[in-house]
């Protein structure tokens, strides 16, 4: 399941960086206008919408896995740490993400392509630890 949310987080991220309806000059004709979805609000709801789904996905799923890593008896200290993992990036990713937008010599869709890639390879991340670890009972879905 993390790897199927993950893959829904690179599909959006990637969304916000490449339009390929501008990238083909795709437009149609409504009525007597020409409407083009280019770079259109509809386009970046869009990739909202993947990205939430990819988040529903995901945050269940990361808290339980975390849990079952745990021992019984350290399973806050481990939820702690969960905790921070997700804030530590919270706190460095805009600042660094700002460093990309700022540098004139990049072009800023590289941002969304390598959130695209690093999604991307956390995929193969959590699939290989699902097939490292989903035998185990611990990790067996619920029945």
């Amino acid at each position: 399941m993390m790897a199927l949310g993950a893959f829904f987080y690179a599909i959006g991220f990637s969304m916000f960086g490449f339009d390929p309806l501008n990238a083909f000059g795709t437009s149609f004709m409504l009525y007597n206008w020409e409407v083009s979805l280019s770079g259109t609000f509809i386009w970046f709801m869009s990739a909202v919408v993947i990205i939430t789904i990819g988040e529903m996905i995901i945050m269940p799923v990361s808290q339980a896995l975390a849990a079952n890593f745990a021992p019984e008896d350290m399973r806050g200290r481990y939820m702690a740490i969960f905790s921070i993992a997700w804030a530590i990036p919270a706190t460095f990713g805009p600042a660094l993400a700002g460093l990309i937008l700022d540098n004139k010599s990049y072009d800023p869709n590289i941002l969304w392509y390598l959130g695209g890639i690093i999604c991307l390879v956390s995929v193969l991340g959590f699939y290989l630890l699902h097939l490292r670890l989903g035998k185990q009972a611990r990790f067996a879905p619920a029945s």
